[in-house]
């Protein structure tokens, strides 16, 4: 139990770089869609 400290750090690095990588992800194809014309966008 020494090392708890330790080891819930390591846990909200992690979740916190995993959440700040999909959020980048996601800014950036929300950008990268507005770019494009409608009649190449299929998900719409």
């Amino acid at each position: 139990m020494e090392d708890i400290g330790f080891i819930l750090a390591v846990y909200i690095a992690t979740f916190g770089s995993v959440t700040a990588l999909a959020l980048f992800i996601l800014r950036r194809g929300r950008r990268l869609a507005a770019q494009l014309p409608d009649e190449d966008k299929p998900w719409i």
